[in-house]
């Protein structure tokens, strides 16, 4: 009876953590609602003894560190004036807190670098799924209504959240390369460097006609990365042909098609102007976010007050934007709401793994870390539901990646 009850339990708890995955592409309610169910599936596991907390119990430095990142916030609440921005901010930032925590518990069977390879693969088929999803509903769109087709798969018609998605591709590109398909499904070198070849296709398809302007800098880091990484570790000299021709071909289209370039003319011409009349938001907040830090000293100005500061700062500066920007940098954002101390912590969180994955080789997770921190150059990834849950999941993947002992 106990043996059917841990059965039934475990493909419960694989599920619930199948849909974790999965709700990368999600809406926020089902990003809650896929954290809700892998808990409570976790705890009726520990209800019904299929496992005992004590042997599956595990602490470690990575999740402790970013339980106490979240923390940081809510100190942050206490001297923020605007309270209700507060409290929003800590509920996006909620995945910081509850991945972690989870992640104590879940039994160890589940955190082995086997099943974390299946998850990577979830994610991998989650953006594929997402990526033709996307591509037929903007073509059925168009032809629906007698609209020009690459328009409508083009930038913020494919996706709202072009930069998201591009650090997105560009991590799953990384693990489209490192993901062992021989060894998890028993297949060939020839099927399983196909399959790989296919997803690199598909997700580079995507790229292109995103325009995402940080996504040109991701997909050169990923793409690097994979072809170093084939011919040095790998030596796999002639595999690297292919992806060089992809990439290759990438940049050919970018350069010389009107139709795939003119989000970064456009990013040329204005977003680089510093004019208050005609620059664009993001160029005036970096080269004004000087006069926040210097105010915001060593703590910041809280976890509410990020909003009033920005605009306050749009006002006095006499420019008016149509509507309230963050800081497009989560560096600089984070050091408005907690001042350096914050700042350095989201430092830390980088250098944490970032050591320790290259004391042990894994030069993956840290190109994964580079394009996030690159990433967060560019767009204050923890400020919506998709690069908060996103990051989350990923931190706490490599973290126990680089834990495991399998």
């Amino acid at each position: 009876m106990q043996y059917l009850s841990q059965k039934y339990n475990d493909k419960i708890i694989y599920i619930s953590l199948l849909f974790v995955c999965l709700s990368i592409y999600l809406i926020p309610l089902l990003k809650g609602l896929s954290i809700t169910l892998l808990l409570l599936s976790i705890i009726l596991s520990y209800i019904s003894k299929s496992y005992n907390i004590k042997e599956n119990l595990k602490f470690n430095q990575f999740n402790i560190s970013f339980i106490v990142f979240y923390l940081l916030y809510v100190i942050g609440l206490f001297y923020s004036f605007d309270k209700k921005e507060a409290y929003f901010d800590l509920e996006v930032k909620l995945p910081i807190l509850l991945f972690p925590i989870i992640s104590f518990f879940i039994p160890k069977k589940y955190i082995t670098k086997t099943y974390l390879w299946y998850f990577a693969l979830n994610v991998i088929l989650g953006l594929i799924l997402y990526i033709l999803y996307r591509f037929g509903f903007g073509i059925t769109r168009a032809i629906k209504h007698s609209l020009p087709i690459i328009p409508q798969i083009s930038y913020c018609n494919l996706t709202n959240y072009p930069s998201y998605f591009a650090l997105i591709s560009s991590i799953t590109l990384i693990l489209t390369h490192k993901i062992p398909l021989m060894s998890l499904f028993k297949i060939k070198n020839k099927t399983s460097y196909s399959l790989k070849l296919g997803a690199y296709s598909i997700i580079t398809i995507f790229f292109l006609f995103l325009n995402s302007t940080s996504g040109l800098l991701c997909i050169t880091i990923a793409y690097l990365s994979i072809i170093l990484d084939m011919y040095f570790i790998e030596k796999n000299r002639i595999g690297i042909i292919l992806p060089v021709i992809i990439i290759i071909s990438f940049y050919s289209l970018v350069f010389n098609l009107n139709s795939f370039n003119d989000r970064y003319k456009y990013y040329a011409k204005v977003e680089l102007k510093t004019q208050k009349k005609d620059g664009s938001q993001r160029k005036f907040i970096l080269t004004n976010a000087h006069k926040i830090i210097i105010k915001s000293s060593l703590f910041g100005i809280g976890t509410g007050d990020v909003r009033v500061t920005i605009n306050e700062l749009y006002k006095n500066n006499g420019v008016n934007f149509s509507r309230y920007y963050n800081a497009h940098n989560q560096f600089l954002q984070t050091d408005i709401a907690l001042g350096l101390l914050g700042l350095g912590y989201l430092l830390y969180l980088f250098i944490l793994p970032f050591v320790k994955a290259r004391r042990q080789k894994e030069y993956f997770i840290l190109t994964i870390i580079i394009l996030f921190g690159t990433s967060f150059l560019f767009e204050s990834m923890l400020e919506q539901h998709m690069g908060v849950y996103f990051f989350s999941f990923m931190y706490i993947w490599f973290s126990h990646f680089l834990e495991s002992t399998e």
